[in-house]
Parts: C-alpha cells; sequence; structure tokens
C-alpha cells in the first residue's frame, strides 16, 4: 500500500488550546508582536492582540487578545479560563495602571471571554529523531504534501508543497 512506504512521523500528535478575549479599548500593549512565555512554567506558551496589526480585526475601539498553549489541558473551559487570566495578570498588570499593562487598558480580569478551541491534532508528532525531509512520491503517481512530511511549521508546510508540485510536473 503506497502510503505504508513513508508514513508520518509515529507518536501522538501535538494539541493546542487557544482562548480569545475581547478587551473594550486598547491592547495592553501597543505592539504587534508575539508576546512568548519566557519564563517556563504556566500554561500559556504566547499571547498576541491581532487588532494592533490590522484594526478589523475587532470593532471599533476594542481590542482582540489571542492566548495559545501547547496541549489540551485536562481542565474544563471555565477552570482554564480562571488559570488563563491568572497568568496572563503576571504578564500583562491586574489594574489599568499596574503590570506592564499601558496606562487606560482594561485589566485582564475585565476582559471577556469570547471563545476556547481545543485542536488535540494540531501538530504532527514531531519528537528527535525524525525525518523532516519525507518523499513526496509514494509511487504509482500518488503524492502528498504536508507538515507532516517536513519541519512543522507554515514554512515547511509551504516547502512540501511545492516540492509536491515539482514532482508532479516532472513526472508529466
Amino acid at each position: 500500500e503506497p502510503l505504508n512506504v513513508s508514513p508520518s512521523a509515529r507518536g501522538a500528535a501535538v494539541g493546542t488550546t487557544c482562548l480569545y478575549f475581547a478587551i473594550d479599548g486598547p491592547a495592553p500593549l501597543p505592539c504587534p508582536i508575539l508576546y512568548l512565555n519566557g519564563d517556563g512554567p504556566g500554561l500559556v506558551n504566547n499571547c498576541c492582540f491581532p487588532s494592533t496589526v490590522s484594526p478589523s480585526y475587532a470593532p471599533a475601539g476594542m481590542s482582540l487578545a489571542s492566548v495559545s498553549i501547547v496541549g489540551v489541558p485536562d481542565m474544563t473551559d471555565e477552570e482554564l479560563e480562571v488559570a488563563v487570566r491568572d497568568e496572563l495578570e503576571t504578564w500583562f498588570g491586574g489594574s489599568a495602571t499596574g503590570g506592564a499593562g499601558a496606562s487606560g487598558a482594561q485589566p485582564v480580569s475585565e476582559w471577556r471571554h469570547l471563545r476556547t478551541y481545543r485542536i488535540p491534532f494540531a501538530q504532527p508528532n514531531q519528537i528527535t529523531p525524525t525525518d523532516l525531509y519525507r518523499p513526496v512520491s509514494l509511487g504509482k503517481g500518488l503524492y502528498v504534501c504536508g507538515d507532516h512530511r517536513s519541519p512543522a511549521t507554515y514554512d515547511g508546510a509551504m516547502l512540501s508543497g511545492r516540492l509536491a508540485a515539482e514532482a508532479v510536473i516532472a513526472a508529466l
């Protein structure tokens, strides 16, 4: 069977959990960057404010917060929301003038939770050793591409797609 010639990485997939919040007013910090957890412990892996990149991501006068967690925690959505808020208060301050948050920014405790998404198979397993550049041709005219064939990044998925397209064109 062609799909067994070069299977995806073995092992459990990597999940992610994403939480979204509406903020009345500006984001705690005005920079359009991805804020990373540099301390190590904690649930939150990163946080960003997409509306600082494009204001159309939130209604006028509001901001959108996007929070990502590696894995799918064994907690209810309510428990997870509380834990994430507690952690983000250490990042951005618990009051409009406290912590690292911008003066006048809405406290994290007042952000309105919009939705939580639990994505158990967000990325393929990447535990080393792994073959980051699997062949795109499986034989018998069957080609495959995706982030499970290369580094599990946007660039890896695009590279895999390009390599598959080039292999198909070369075979014509």
